[in-house]
Parts: C-alpha cells; structure tokens; sequence
C-alpha cells in the first residue's frame, strides 16, 4: 500500500489578513500585536487553553526581562505578559521590579513564577480585548501554497477539515510545522527527556499557611533532566520530537519515571496537582532564515534589530534580535516566531524561552500588519517604520 488519499471535502472558511498557527506565548503576542496594528487576525490553537509551554506545559517560570544588572532588557507585550502572569495569582516577583518578593528571597531579576492556570485564564481575556480572534481545539495540518506563497491554511477539528485564507500566515506552533511543510529550509534540534508535573505536599500546606505564600504549595517535580543533561536517562539516545513516535517515547518515559518516584511515597502525605498537557520539548525544529543567530552576537547591534533581551542564565550578557532571524526571503507572507526562529547552537537556547518568544511575537505580528498596508514582502518592510512601531509600543532596544 503506497498511500491514502484524502477525498474529503474542505470547506471553505473565512479570510483574515492575518493568521497565527500556534497560541503559547509568541502566537498570543503576534496576534495581539497585528491586531493592535490593525489587522484581522486569527490565532488557532491545537489545545483547548493559550501559553504553550508556560501554562499547558506547566514551566510556569517567567525569565528574566532584565540583565541582572538592574538594567531591564525586554519591555511590550513581554512585560505586558509578565504582569498579566501574576495579576490573578501568586507571584514571586521582587520588590525592584514591582512585586512582593514572596518565595524567592533574595532574587533581585526581573523574573517571577505564577499560577499556569490562572495565566492561561487571563491570555483569553487579553487577546478577545485586544481584537484577536480565537480558534481552539484545532489542529493545522497543511499551508496551502501557490509556489511560495501561502494562500492559508487547512485545520481539522469537530466541524472535519477546512481552509482558512490569509494574507500573512505566522508559524508560532513550536515545532516549525507550518514553514517546514511550505518548503521552508528547517533543522531539528535534539533533547534531553524532561517531565516536570506540579505537586503538593502536607508540608507545603503547613508551609504555605505559615508564610501565607500560595508559590508553596506548587511545587516542580521532575523525573527527566535539567537544563544541561542531569538526570537523563543512562543509555537513552536524545529525543527529537519530531515524529509521533518519538513525541510518545518522550512522553511515556517521563510519566513512567514520575510514577516510579512517587511509588515509595507515603500516598497521604502528597498528590499530584496537574500533569502536562504537551510534551515538554525544548528544542523540536526551527527555520534557517536570513540571518541565523548563534549566540556569539553579545553585545552587538543590529541595525534591522527588533529589540533587545539578556541571557536568563547569567547576568550581564546583552543582545539585540535581528528581524532576519524571522522569515526566509524566498517565502514573501510566512514569517515565525518563538522557539521556531532561526537560532542556532547557544542562540537556540537564548532565544527559545517566554520573553524573546514574546518579543519576536510582537515584532512578527507588526512586521505581517506592516507588510500589508506597504504591499510588500515581509522581508521588504521599511524596517526602520517597524523599529518605530515596536518602540512606541514599548519595545526596547540596546
């Protein structure tokens, strides 16, 4: 059997100027940044809730914004979410930056923990009150494509498979599906298993009670690695993500090893407050664009830059995005942001965390608003309009 052809149907749906494939936190800031630049947007979301990682994924850890030199790195829609992050829940932000300082005594970045589920709450609220349209529980199988130019996309959900016409199509999936099955030149980035679950204890209940601090009842449990291999299965080969076989051998083995710890527990004294709802991936597979950012760019500007961040692992370390690391020339209305964008070696691993996914989010949904009031391709922009969109905006540069 060589293969199956779908003879279904695709209904033909609406049209909207601007499409996001992909809710977590560089889809939710495209969306609202296109449509805050005046475009009709649509973001569609495989999962039933917004934030990706951050709340469906539980790594509900905000990095840094600032440099931990005082100095703050990141500012718009990042900031925007960091503060929306804790609006309705608990934070562990410092007191230099506008917070408490609960549970994180000492910690003097930019940076907090929050609630996952009260977050993934307020990201509705934010994008329906900033004019974004919501598509849930809805998975895009294919852009459809003229040559290389994206006409839309096909989804399948309960109503069965349709086609949703758009003028710039954003890929904020995470895995780079999108560009990839347009054409788009794409590599696959390799991972060490981690499955990190949210707990709670009888001691954090007499913690949390005694310091009045809901952070202590959350707890991260994780029966994978760290950031650096730790805790990795011994003999075990790295992890893709790339196939469904190997989403589902990531995903087995984490749960596995997550029981097998709490197996010679005492079952009264602890439960398990929410598992994850995705795999929880690191790195799957990102664009080769125009410029690919490898991390060696310290301190360098970039004069089609589209803001700056810091490094969240150490302080003192400066960059500047470049907009080439958010599109290939050769696909005029596709651009991407979050972890898809083109980095490379360390740059992957500076980039691919909340606030850079929010900042490329934000300047992917203006450069795709920008790109159709000028006509032109989103590699075509007045890049200089665009730096001036994003800096009233709030965005921050070097």
């Amino acid at each position: 059997m060589e293969g199956v052809q779908d003879k279904r149907e695709t209904a033909i749906k609406d049209s909207y100027d601007v499409i996001v494939v992909g809710g977590g936190i560089g889809g939710v800031a495209a969306g609202v940044s296109a449509a805050r630049c005046g475009a009709k947007t649509l973001i569609v979301e495989k999962h039933v809730n917004l934030g990706g990682l951050a709340t469906t994924g539980l790594i509900s850890w905000y990095e840094p914004l600032c440099d931990g030199e005082g100095r703050q790195m990141v500012g718009g829609i990042a900031e925007e979410l960091i503060r929306l992050s804790i609006k309705y829940g608990f934070e562990t932000l410092s007191e230099e930056w506008g917070g408490s300082r609960r549970g994180r005594s000492g910690y003097k970045r930019f940076a907090t923990r929050f609630s996952p589920t009260l977050f993934a709450l307020a990201l509705d609220e934010y994008c329906l009150q900033n004019g974004v349209d919501l598509l849930f529980d809805t998975l895009v199988t294919y852009p459809v494509m003229e040559g290389n130019i994206c006409c839309g996309i096909v989804v399948e959900n309960v109503s069965g498979k349709e086609f949703y016409g758009a003028k710039v199509v954003v890929d904020a999936t995470g895995t780079a599906t999108v560009m990839e099955r347009a054409g788009v030149p794409t590599a696959v980035g390799e991972n060490y298993l981690s499955y990190v679950v949210h707990t709670i204890s009888k001691k954090a209940v007499e913690a949390c009670a005694k310091e009045w601090d809901m952070n202590a009842l959350r707890i991260w449990k994780n029966s994978g690695s760290d950031l650096w291999g730790n805790g990795h299965p011994e003999g075990m080969p790295m992890l893709y993500g790339v196939t469904g076989e190997d989403v589902t051998r990531f995903v087995i083995e984490g749960k596995r090893r997550m029981l097998e710890k709490y197996k010679s527990d005492n079952k009264e004294e602890r439960d398990i407050l929410a598992l994850p709802y995705m795999p929880q991936f690191r790195k799957i597979r990102r664009i080769k664009g125009d410029y690919e950012f490898d991390g060696s760019e310290e301190g360098k500007k970039f004069e089609n830059s589209v803001g700056s961040f810091a490094d969240f692992r150490a302080a003192g370390r400066r960059f500047e995005l470049p907009y080439s690391c958010l599109y290939s020339s050769a696909f005029p209305n596709l651009l991407a942001c979050g972890r898809i964008i083109s980095a490379k070696d360390d740059g992957w691993e500076l980039t691919r965390v909340i606030p850079i996914c929010a900042l490329s989010g934000q300047a992917a949904g203006a450069a795709a608003a920008q790109s159709i009031r000028e006509g032109v391709p989103v590699g075509g922009i007045d890049v200089k309009e665009l730096q001036k969109t994003l800096g009233a905006a709030g965005v921050l540069f070097l």
